[in-house]
């Protein structure tokens, strides 16, 4: 059995402390069966077929008006959405700001010896994540190229001098101090 919160506990035990005639009347009251007649009522008995209709003639509207207020909201939605952006002389400002970034990062990259992303972020004053993503687009087109990978990963305008980056960046990374155990004798 479930354990009760304190207030069902209570009824629990007015409940069997009751005589049985109480219980048989509160019962009766409650299932609408007079007090004098001593008609059998099944507890379990299934409803009539023509309430379960209407059961799920309801519930069948019910999805339907919730289908409907749906479509108005999303249609509503779609009315309040923002006005297309501009183009500036035939070519839309998103792309003139992404050639500008794509620019700062590669000229950053190209006048070191091997940058890491946070390095590349510092030096352009661009947030990370949008460097991040330059970078990705800036090796695939060839421009740039990285060596080593995760954090270890630098990029430079040749292959060879950003496997070199990454190679120094792997013998001088700060790491935890690895003193060997002396067992005890």
């Amino acid at each position: 059995m479930a354990k009760l919160d304190p207030f069902s506990a209570q009824i629990v035990k007015l409940v069997r402390a009751m005589p049985d005639d109480a219980i048989l009347e509160l019962v009766r009251n409650q299932l609408g069966v007079l007090p004098g007649a001593a008609a059998v009522v099944s507890v379990a008995a299934p409803a009539p077929k023509a309430v379960r209709r209407k059961k799920r003639v309801k519930r069948v509207v019910a999805k339907r008006v919730v289908k409907k207020v749906v479509a108005k909201k999303a249609v509503a939605t779609k009315a309040k959405a923002r006005p297309k952006r501009k183009a500036v002389r035939g070519v839309k400002r998103s792309t003139v700001a992404r050639q500008k970034l794509l620019g700062a990062v590669e000229k950053a990259i190209k006048n070191s010896k091997g940058l890491s992303a946070s390095q590349i972020a510092k030096k352009t004053s661009i947030p990370q994540t949008r460097v991040a993503a330059a970078v990705r687009e800036l090796k695939l087109g060839r421009r740039i190229f990285q060596g080593g990978d995760r954090r270890f990963a630098r990029y430079a305008s040749d292959a060879r001098t950003a496997q070199q980056a990454s190679m120094h960046a792997r013998q001088h990374a700060a790491g935890p101090d690895r003193k060997k155990k002396r067992g005890r004798k």
